[in-house]
């Protein structure tokens, strides 16, 4: 047998990100009764059904321009809440109203500058947090950048090292290079030129005996 889960009010609007005053009005908007329930502080219990629901409220909401009376409307008709809803928030919003009404002139009108102020509070934090983020982001990326500039700089003086070590080994090796021509040029014109040398003076002896 699956085990309902519940949720209090307060950890719903915190996964949400929204307001717990604008929970309450999605509760009694789009949260049939038997998926909300009041412990004994008086503080909302909401299913995960109710979670859900919310959930998809709040994407919508977020995805265009569309009034929160409009999302009920196509909730209904997507088969996703009970018309039921529909009809006991209106009259339930009217019965408000009109008592409301009679109690204090311009209750309803405050009521309404309430929730749109709850909504513009919401939207501000959620600009807010767009903001941070693109901060972080320029954070990391000049971060990023000064890495990169000490990696270049380290490339230079590692080129710098080598092109130096191949100078010394490019001037070891003409060196070595001229000394071998010198070498050869004395050494290889004439190798039989030491023998030839003695030869010539013992037929100079012999000529001048005879």
């Amino acid at each position: 047998m699956d085990v309902q889960v519940w949720m209090a009010s307060k950890e719903v609007a915190e996964r949400l990100d929204v307001h717990v005053r604008t929970l309450r009005n999605w509760l009694e908007m789009f949260v049939p009764a038997h998926e909300r329930q009041k412990n004994a502080q008086g503080h909302y219990l909401i299913s995960e059904s109710g979670v859900s629901i919310l959930k998809e409220v709040k994407e919508r909401k977020e995805a265009g321009n569309s009034s929160l009376r409009d999302i009920q409307k196509e909730l209904v008709e997507e088969g996703k809440l009970s018309p039921d809803m529909l009809a006991m928030q209106e009259v339930a919003a009217g019965e408000e109203m009109v008592a409301l009404g009679q109690a204090v002139p311009g209750m309803v009108e405050l009521n309404q500058m309430d929730q749109a102020v709850s909504e513009t509070l919401y939207l501000f934090k959620q600009e807010l947090s767009q903001i941070t983020a693109v901060k972080q982001m320029q954070s990391t990326i000049l971060q990023k950048m000064t890495e990169i500039e000490e990696m270049q700089e380290t490339l230079r003086l590692e080129m710098r090292r080598v092109s130096f070590e191949l100078d010394l080994i490019q001037q070891s090796l003409t060196r070595r290079k001229h000394r071998q021509e010198r070498y050869q040029s004395r050494f290889s014109l004439n190798p039989f030129r030491w023998f030839s040398r003695p030869a010539t003076s013992a037929g100079t002896t012999h000529a001048a005996e005879s």
